[in-house]
């Protein structure tokens, strides 16, 4: 076989690549060495191994199976969806930590491109516009250096803007416009979409990495997405800790923004109901739901809309975010059962910005991948 070939096109978000030819450079296009191609479609095709199928897992899964449309991506799960923490956020885009911010923009990226292209009642995907308040300005603050320059239309509102929109309103309130990924509709769809393009769902219990290193055939890479129990597979990490959430469900289809005072009372709007809460507890992963919780939820966010006195309570969930004290997203290359070399990477810490940060996440696993096969190309 004779091969006159030097480079690989890819666009970097769809399902899309070319060989061969000219391409037009743009920010939106990769150019990887032939090689990276080569890697696959004549060397072996790439088994992926993904440890955890919700918003993190399965987006990454998504990314490779865009970039590398050769590749054989399995997802292991061990519980049904609807008991992951992947199923009760409204998942709107906020980020807390400002480190992260380049991640959380390429996934606000990604999401403007999903709302142009499906309807959000496929994706769970919409634009929702609203408030924060806070007495305490440093806390604002923090939120406009995190995501002001990545959302729409943020600012600060006036005194009297304040007063008219709150019955007792806090000191200071920010307003921006950003999109929410419901995770009980976004998270299907990022399966349906993998499954598409030949991703596997299983229902494995992984408990170490050894679990994995020792299938055959054998995977060249292995990624860690497990979430609260992603500390104890790596197996050299203890910093992964629970923080407990609670959110109600409720009738209030006139309420179509959402509103927040600072980060633990808040309503967001869902597909057909409205998201009430929340609490932030760390180190408890109980997920039973006590009296005690739902007066503490009820009593703040009454006091922040009061005409939620009567609202219709539909359901309520308990979640568990799994976070740590910064997001573990980084590489290494490990040895399998036969001593031959996979690459490992971890992306797990998301705490409560999963869907914030779950695509850009995504695609820097993809490069971690383009970065490996480029070193192996050296050998």
């Amino acid at each position: 076989m004779t091969l006159i070939l030097f480079f690989s096109c890819y666009f970097v978000d769809n399902v899309y690549y070319k060989m061969g030819g000219a391409c037009l450079l743009s920010k939106s296009w990769v150019v990887l060495p032939i090689f990276s191609y080569l890697f696959f479609e004549l060397k072996k095709k790439m088994r992926v191994g993904i440890i955890g199928q919700g918003v993190i897992g399965s987006s990454t899964a998504l990314a490779i199976l865009e970039h590398f449309p050769n590749s054989s991506v399995t997802l292991f799960g061990d519980r049904p969806f609807e008991k992951t923490c992947s199923f009760g956020p409204a998942g709107l885009f906020r980020l807390d930590k400002f480190e992260n911010k380049e991640l959380a923009r390429k996934s606000f990226e990604r999401f403007a491109k999903i709302d142009q292209k499906f309807p959000g009642n496929e994706t769970g995907i919409k634009l929702l516009s609203g408030h924060i308040q806070s007495d305490i300005k440093e806390n604002l603050l923090g939120q406009e250096k995190n995501y002001g320059d990545i959302v729409y239309n943020f600012r600060w509102l006036t005194q009297l803007e304040i007063e008219l929109l709150f019955p007792n309103p806090s000191k200071y309130c920010i307003h921006y416009t950003a999109y929410a990924s419901e995770g009980r509709v976004y998270v299907p769809w990022l399966r349906k979409e993998c499954e598409k393009l030949g991703a596997k769902y299983i229902t494995r219990e992984i408990t170490t990495l050894k679990d994995l290193e020792l299938d055959e055939p054998k995977y060249d890479v292995i990624i860690n997405a497990a979430g609260l129990n992603a500390g104890k597979i790596a197996g050299d990490d203890d910093t992964v800790f629970p923080v407990r959430g609670i959110g109600f469900e409720v009738e209030a289809p006139w309420h179509k923004h959402f509103n927040y005072r600072d980060f633990t009372t808040f309503t967001i709007p869902m597909t057909n109901s409205v998201l009430v809460g929340s609490v932030k507890q760390p180190n408890r992963s109980d997920t039973e739901i006590t009296d005690e919780d739902r007066n503490d939820i009820w009593e703040r966010y009454l006091k922040l809309q009061p005409n939620f006195k009567n609202v219709k309570k539909i359901a309520e969930w308990s979640g568990i975010r799994p976070d740590r004290p910064s997001l573990r997203l980084e590489k290494t290359i490990k040895k399998n059962s036969k001593g031959q070399d996979y690459l490992l990477v971890h992306n797990y810490g998301h705490g409560g910005n999963g869907f914030t940060l779950g695509w850009g996440c995504a695609l820097e696993v993809v490069k971690f991948i383009q970065d490996s096969l480029q070193q192996n190309s050296k050998i």
